[in-house]
């Protein structure tokens, strides 16, 4: 695998991070927090973070005990083979599918916003082909183009979300634990912003690469807390600004606070343009991600070296888990439904994983 060869840095293994949860979901999740949280979305988005952040911190503390091995690896060797070997299949297929469904909500929403005369087949095609194309190059290329598009994500959201700000009205935020909401609803919300980030894990499979793996704690919770910062921020400014039962009548709330948005002088006559723009790098960078995990995880669990064999199986099976669903609204309904359990994949599990490597004493760096 040659990792001491590429050597990735703290700062590109945040930029991973932040640039792979800033995503596909970034133009719709909001709706679904408040559709669960009503006005306690903010706080319930904080809460959801939380509760994200302990699955991002088992994590790096895995890579930081183990720094030699991907989570493919230390699977087998805190569990034994045969039940590592089975979540490492899990993990593999949880993030096929991802990608499968998630490619589909960006052919939705470019069929929708930019491209209606476009067959989604053909959006779907091209972005798997490119993350296909992308993937085949070594893991220290995989964390430079994360590193590249990270500022021209960030940049546009921060110019949409600043520009927002005097269109919010503060009553559209209280009470902060919502309307005679239970707790399972305000929970429900927040679990959806837990659904939205979780492909922070996609670091377990990149920490080994670093050139000093130990760094891994601190530049992943930085990259962690960017990220959540921004997705805590879309979730203030569209209920601050529309409101909850005008945002459940919406698909993409953070598209249409982008397209509100005036520029004094008209320096920019399309806001909403640059925000998309912004948006299919998020996109393209979050799939690679995706795909980046479906390659090197099959490459690894069955020690198979040809990265472009798996990369071409890929493509069938991720097209056809994107054209699975019938519309759009049960492409969202397989969404909400994978990550849900992906959340005990992906967040309780590493905790699990950290405990029992503890209690069985696995590991050559002690945390």
């Amino acid at each position: 695998m040659h990792k001491h060869r590429e050597h990735i840095t703290p700062i590109q293994l945040a930029s991973i991070i932040i640039s792979t949860m800033l995503g596909v979901s970034m133009l719709a999740f909001s709706k679904f927090v408040v559709d669960g949280s009503g006005s306690g979305s903010p706080l319930a988005s904080l809460v959801g973070a939380i509760i994200a952040f302990i699955g991002l911190l088992a994590v790096v503390l895995l890579g930081k005990r183990f720094p030699k091995k991907t989570i493919i690896g230390y699977n087998e060797t805190i569990l034994g083979k045969p039940l590592g070997r089975f979540i490492n299949v899990l993990i593999i297929l949880f993030f096929a599918i991802l990608m499968g469904l998630e490619t589909r909500q960006f052919a939705e929403v470019v069929a929708g916003a930019l491209l209606p005369n476009t067959p989604i087949q053909i959006t779907i095609s091209m972005m798997i082909l490119l993350c296909a194309a992308a993937s085949l190059q070594n893991v220290a290329t995989f964390a430079y183009i994360h590193f590249f598009y990270m500022p021209l994500i960030l940049l546009p959201i921060t110019i949409v979300l600043i520009s927002a700000f005097w269109d919010i009205e503060t009553y559209h935020l209280f009470p902060i634990i919502g309307h005679n909401s239970s707790f399972k609803e305000f929970m429900s919300g927040g679990l959806v912003v837990t659904q939205a980030i979780l492909n922070f894990f996609v670091i377990s499979m990149v920490i080994p690469f670093m050139k000093d793996p130990k760094k891994c704690i601190k530049s992943g919770i930085f990259g962690f807390w960017i990220g959540s910062f921004f997705v805590v921020v879309i979730v203030i400014m569209s209920l601050g600004v529309f409101g909850e039962e005008e945002m459940k009548q919406m698909f993409w709330p953070t598209l249409v606070l982008g397209r509100m948005i005036q520029v004094p002088l008209e320096i920019l006559a399309r806001i909403d343009a640059l925000l998309l723009i912004s948006w299919i790098y998020g996109v393209f960078t979050t799939l690679l991600s995706y795909y980046f995990v479906f390659v090197r995880g099959i490459g690894e669990l069955f020690r198979f070296r040809h990265d472009r064999i798996i990369s071409l199986v890929g493509f069938p099976v991720t097209f056809i888990i994107a054209i699975f669903p019938q519309d759009i609204y049960q492409m969202y309904d397989f969404i909400l439904q994978v990550t849900f359990y992906g959340i005990f994949l992906t967040v309780f599990y590493p905790v699990l994983l950290l405990v029992v490597a503890k209690i069985r004493n696995k590991g050559g760096v002690s945390v």
